[in-house]
């Protein structure tokens, strides 16, 4: 299983996002983590200001995926990062890694999908790192950090193996982990995730669409899409009294 490759597991959480740690405390439970000692959630960091980053968001995390690292290192572990918006695919359950591994991609949207080592990749949801890089990887961070035209952190990962192309990287294919479609909490928010109603009856589309993605839709989600149902009618009900 994934999680046997790695000395911890950390779950990327901001606190007021009781939704997505929900959502991954049953994505343990899939995979039969929920009680796995080196798994932990952690408080992500937040910051109300951009500074040199796209937003506020994107610079907490940058910054959680680096205090992550920063930790590791400290403590000579390796390490998996999931950020709270990953499902994991049935891939994770038998997935193994080379041992000479130093950097995984278990979630990824590549550029260049022919070519994974070379392309620019857009996700940071599920990666992991081997003892040996992660303190490597920490100090290369850090120093982007004084620069002004710095990439976000999936950006930075990617300068980071170009500019150490010894760096053995492995790309899980199929893809071990995917983005559940949720609010986002990195870009500026939609319009209907501003509006109150609107927002339920995107969230019951996004559940929905999740459920058919996954081939999953039992009891569960159906009782969970209609609880949604029930309190969209009533929001609508009261705007228009």
């Amino acid at each position: 299983m994934l999680f046997d490759h790695v000395d911890r597991v950390r779950i990327i959480n901001l606190a007021h996002r009781a939704d997505r740690r929900a959502q991954m405390l049953g994505e343990l439970r899939r995979l039969g983590a929920e009680h796995d000692p080196k798994v932990s959630f952690f408080a992500a960091r937040r910051f109300d200001a951009a500074g040199t980053f796209s937003s506020g968001g994107a610079r907490g995390c940058y910054h959680s995926h680096l205090d992550i690292l920063e930790e590791a290192a400290a403590a000579g572990a390796s390490v998996l990062i999931v950020e709270d918006d990953a499902d994991f695919t049935a891939a994770a359950r038998d997935f193994a890694l080379p041992p000479d591994w130093q950097v995984l991609y278990g979630g990824y949207h590549p550029a260049d999908p022919t070519n994974l080592p070379a392309s620019d990749i857009i996700g940071s949801h599920c990666m992991g790192f081997s003892a040996d890089v992660v303190p490597v990887l920490a100090s290369y961070l850090r120093g982007l950090l004084e620069r002004d035209d710095h990439p976000p952190i999936d950006g930075a990962y990617v300068w980071f193996r170009r500019a150490h192309p010894g760096v053995r990287t492995v790309f899980a294919v199929p893809p071990l982990a995917e983005q559940r479609p949720s609010r986002t909490d990195i870009a500026p928010l939609r319009f209907f995730d501003r509006w109150p109603v609107l927002r339920s009856l995107v969230g019951a589309a996004r559940r929905l669409r999740r459920a058919a993605a996954r081939r999953s839709f039992g009891l569960r989600e159906a009782l969970a899409l209609a609880v949604g149902a029930i309190g969209l009618a009533a929001a609508l009900v009261a705007l228009l009294a």
